[in-house]
C-alpha cells in the first residue's frame, strides 16, 4: 500500500470528519473509499466512451457499404 498527502479546505475537511464519525470509519478509510469509487467510475466512463466510439465507427463503415 502507498501513501499520499492530500490538502483539503476547511469545509471539506469538516464534512469528511463528520462522515467518518457517523460511519465509524477513519478519515483515511473514507478518503480511500472515495478515491476507489472515483477511479472505478472513471474507468467505467472511459470504457463506455471507447465502446461508443467503436459503435460509431462500426455504424459509419457499415453505412459506407450500403
Amino acid at each position: 500500500m502507498s501513501s499520499i498527502l492530500v490538502s483539503l479546505n476547511d469545509t471539506i475537511n469538516a464534512k469528511l470528519a463528520l462522515i467518518a464519525q457517523k460511519s465509524g470509519k477513519s478519515v483515511e478509510e473514507c478518503v480511500a473509499l472515495a478515491l476507489r469509487d472515483y477511479v472505478e467510475n472513471y474507468e467505467d466512463i472511459y470504457k463506455t466512451d471507447l465502446c461508443a466510439v467503436d459503435n460509431l465507427e462500426r455504424s459509419f463503415f457499415l453505412s459506407i457499404g450500403e
